[in-house]
């Protein structure tokens, strides 16, 4: 098996974003600063007090329709429909299998669905970027000999897993094309970075096992980051 370690250095930026995202996804503290905010504004616009009042509880009631199920349910229809074209691969044999770092629990998912792929003969090799080395490790335990596994714990972002996986690709498999397997929220934004990396795409959609609370979490995290 190939893998590049690299030491654990996060971007700053990231830092930032995943502490608005822990506020975003804490209703307790979210929503009581929501309303806070409204009556702030209202204020400001010099509402009369039953104005602020109403202002003050319906901008939380609002925002908490961000965490319901019909929510995640139109932002995962929305997400899908920025999914590019998907475009017949003309070597599916010669094809690489790709997997992005999203966690062990969406790893679960797309390692069986990269075996599946390598096991069928649609493709020579899988590279895992920006993923823990036991991801790797698992496609190897599906049944997938080590020669034909690849990967890095470098890349940080999206990008990054789009520039990394270029770069292992013109050495070891020029041309080939990518069976790009993430999850269903992720896939668009992912399919981009790698198509403008100059890559043949095939996106493939895994479905992890979430509940609910999971879903909604990827569905307005990717939406914000479409």
């Amino acid at each position: 098996m190939q893998w590049q370690s690299c030491p654990t250095e996060r971007l700053p930026w990231i830092t930032l974003r995943e502490l608005l995202l822990q506020v975003l996804f804490s209703p307790p503290l979210l929503l009581p600063l929501v309303a806070l905010g409204a009556v702030v504004l209202a204020r400001q616009f010099k509402l009369p007090r039953a104005g602020q009042i109403g202002v003050g509880v319906l901008a939380p009631a609002l925002v908490s329709l961000l965490y319901t199920p019909m929510t995640t349910a139109l932002l995962t229809a929305w997400l899908e429909h920025q999914q590019p074209e998907a475009k017949p691969l003309p070597n599916m044999g010669e094809a690489v299998v790709v997997l992005v770092g999203r966690g062990p629990g969406i790893a679960e998912a797309t390692t069986q669905a990269a075996a599946q792929r390598l096991r069928s003969g649609e493709a020579l090799a899988v590279y895992v970027s920006g993923d823990r080395r036991a991801t790797a490790e698992r496609i190897e335990r599906l049944g997938i000999a080590p020669n034909r596994i690849a990967g890095d714990s470098c890349a940080r972002t999206t990008w990054e897993n789009a520039t990394l996986t270029a770069s292992w690709l013109n050495k070891h498999h020029p041309g080939a094309p990518v069976l790009l397997i993430t999850d269903p929220w992720q896939l668009p934004r992912a399919s981009r970075a790698f198509q403008r990396q100059g890559l043949q795409v095939l996106p493939v959609s895994a479905a992890p096992k979430m509940n609910p609370a999971q879903q909604n979490r990827l569905a307005v995290r990717e939406t914000a980051g479409t």
